[in-house]
């Protein structure tokens, strides 16, 4: 019977909470109401207060009941009895003060009721302290979570084991509230184990009581967690098995310890990057692709740090014609730039004021631009700045003052600035933690030979054309070949322009002794005796990419890699036809399509060509059909002449078909999506 009365105290934690809130509305009441002394208002605070009294009650007889089952602190126990024994008396005096009212009670029935209100936030303040621990209302949570940079150096129970059982076990088995006679709040308690025994050592072929009470079924009134608490996750559950597989050692290290794959993954997930481009990246939101290719459009700016990653790094070095809009174009996702390279382009004081929008900057390379000491003042907020170049640039010793302020810097490149030796000395004795780069000359001498310049006036004639090669580097010997072919050392050397009087693939190569041979560089060049009078397209290309319609293709006007120079048509997902219409009858042996290929940029090379002839433009015949293998896996932007042999036909119009591939290959990152086709000039000859 008297178990019965006992387990009653259960129901302490749904009774609680009724006369928190309903005193609370009760004296929310009273202050609204006090000075609308009607009856509907009183009858309505009677009785709010009459069900707080009696919950009131209820509470404080069912958590008397609960505390007889022991397991809590028992200062903490006899405070929050007796503090809601007052609280309980309290709120029937309220009740039967409103109730009964007297001339001496009206002025202490507001005092008490908010001596009753301290003491409902008194009794609450020792019931949690005993549930959750004496600190639970204000420790600080940051404070306490272990950060794990480096797995292998975390102390195996201090910082992976502990925050499990801190974030499981220790709400119930603390000193203020100790469940079975465990507490599991150091190692002491641990080892000292429950009323049943130990924690961590088992009998010979059994399971440690701790792992036991886990993996019972939820339904289990052994089962810890209780059922309606947060339970341990299965890498939690490994890890403790883990742990206590070595020993339960407390003072081991993980990286000396055994561990399986699966072991090795999960400890592997602790670690934390704390690194000042993790942190930014948790506080930016993924940038759109379509913003992206917005940007990219004209050429590769800006790209992810990573496939997943938000942060983006800008490449704009070189530019010399930058411009503040081209840094006010990504003013949008500025917060998702973390490197930005603006080296060896005309980047200056009157642009640099633009560089306060890009806060979270980790790198800056302002290397050989024209800024000068006032540039300084918008790289001194770049708070996160740890990498910057200015090597070659004006800065002076005062411009180096101003990178005081930047508390995270790491790495500075001043060489061949206008900072003295003294200066930079002084600055690097202030601050230790920057590693001032000297950089010897030597450095910038070319480790490896670069290709030669192909130099020529156009890529097309109609009779003849002279081409030179040129190489930046003294003591370079140049090599070409004109047959399409790969040059090497025994190839044609170059000594004196080139002339050429057919259409020829140009390859051409550097060398120097003891070094090894450049990259090839090819360029094409077309003679073209034959220019059509008209083109006509058999379908409009894209929008974006018209061009100046069918008169990009005899223009005589090669494309670059922009490919929205106005050079290229582009067709999406789709091939195209063109009729070119020529002066007058000519013998025709060759037509050459000159299309470009950047799978990264869904544009691919054609897959096939038909050229049909005609004299009347009525009557056509298909003289040539070509098919072209499929690019194999790639990312390279290229371009290519296709060279049409057909049999030497007299005709006034000549109609040649580009077939696309339509979509983009199964190894592509866009499988199956539209692939465009890019076409900038058919020769005939």
């Amino acid at each position: 019977m008297t178990l019965q009365i006992i387990s009653l105290g259960r129901l302490h934690p749904l009774l609680v909470h009724l006369p928190i809130g309903i005193l609370v509305l009760a004296f929310l009441l009273e202050l609204y109401f006090r000075k609308k002394d009607s009856e509907t208002e009183n009858n309505i605070i009677k009785f709010t207060l009459a069900i707080a009294a009696a919950t009131t009650v209820l509470s404080v007889a069912s958590g008397w009941l609960l505390g007889e089952d022991g397991g809590y602190d028992e200062t903490l126990l006899f405070r929050h009895r007796w503090m809601a024994v007052g609280l309980a008396v309290g709120s029937t005096l309220l009740y039967f003060i409103k109730k009964y009212p007297k001339p001496w009670s009206k002025n202490i029935y507001l005092p008490l009721f908010i001596c009753v209100m301290g003491l409902l936030g008194l009794t609450g303040h020792y019931g949690g302290s005993m549930t959750h621990g004496e600190d639970y209302l204000y420790k600080n949570e940051k404070t306490k979570k272990v950060v794990i940079t480096d797995v292998d150096k975390a102390l195996v129970f201090n910082d992976i084991i502990m925050p499990i059982l801190d974030d499981k076990c220790v709400s119930c088995h603390n000193p203020n509230k100790v469940k079975g006679g465990l507490i599991m709040t150091n190692k002491e308690q641990l080892l000292a184990g429950g009323d049943s025994g130990s924690l961590l050592i088992a009998e010979k072929d059994q399971t440690p009581r701790l792992i036991h009470h886990i993996k019972l079924p939820m339904e289990d009134e052994d089962h810890m967690p209780p059922k309606g608490k947060v339970q341990l996750t299965s890498p939690e559950i490994q890890l403790l098995e883990w742990w206590i597989s070595h020993e339960n050692c407390f003072d081991c290290v993980a990286g000396t310890l055994d561990k399986t794959e699966k072991i090795n993954d999960i400890l592997n997930s602790l670690e934390e990057d704390t690194s000042t481009r993790a942190i930014i990246a948790k506080q930016v939101a993924m940038v759109p692709e379509d913003w992206l290719a917005s940007i990219n459009i004209n050429g590769p700016i800006v790209t992810k740090l990573a496939e997943k990653n938000p942060l983006l790094i800008v490449n704009l070095s070189g530019n010399k014609s930058l411009r503040k809009d081209d840094l006010k174009a990504l003013k949008k996702h500025a917060a998702n730039i973390v490197e930005l390279n603006l080296g060896n382009s005309n980047f200056n004081d009157t642009i640099s004021s633009y560089l306060t929008s890009f806060k979270n900057l980790t790198k800056l390379q302002l290397q050989n631009t024209k800024i000068t000491d006032k540039s300084m003042e918008s790289i001194g907020d770049l708070k996160h700045l740890e990498s910057l170049n200015i090597y070659g640039t004006d800065i002076t010793d005062k411009g180096l003052e101003k990178l005081t302020n930047l508390g995270g810097l790491k790495t500075l490149y001043p060489w061949n600035s206008k900072i003295t030796k003294e200066a930079l000395d002084q600055f690097s004795d202030k601050n230790n933690s920057v590693t001032v780069v000297s950089i010897s000359e030597d450095l910038f001498t070319p480790s490896s030979l670069e290709a030669p310049s192909i130099i020529a006036d156009t890529d097309f004639f109609k009779d003849s054309i002279e081409v030179t090669l040129d190489y930046f580097f003294k003591g370079v010997e140049l090599y070409y070949t004109l047959d399409g072919s790969e040059p090497d050392t025994t190839s044609t050397r170059y000594k004196e322009p080139i002339v050429l009087t057919a259409s020829t693939q140009l390859k051409a190569v550097s060398h120097k002794p003891g070094w090894e041979l450049s990259p090839v560089k090819t360029i094409s060049f077309k003679k073209s005796n034959i220019l059509p009078n008209s083109i006509t397209l058999n379908n409009k290309p894209n929008e974006k990419y018209k061009g100046n319609g069918g008169n990009t293709l005899i223009d005589l006007k090669r494309g670059t890699s922009n490919f929205v120079d106005g050079n290229w048509i582009g067709y999406e997902g789709s091939s195209f036809a063109a009729t070119l219409k020529l002066q007058k009858e000519e013998l025709i042996s060759t037509v050459s399509v000159g299309a470009f290929s950047s799978p990264e940029k869904w544009i691919f090379y054609p897959t096939g060509f038909k050229v049909w002839v005609s004299q009347d433009g009525n009557n056509y015949k298909l003289v040539h059909t070509e098919k072209v293998p499929t690019e194999k896996p790639n990312s390279d932007t290229k371009f290519q002449f296709f060279d049409l042999n057909i049999p030497p036909t007299k005709s006034t119009f000549v109609k040649v078909e580009v077939i696309s591939q339509l979509k983009n290959p199964s190894w592509h990152t866009n499988p199956g999506g539209k692939s465009w086709l890019f076409v900038d000039e058919i020769v005939l000859n």
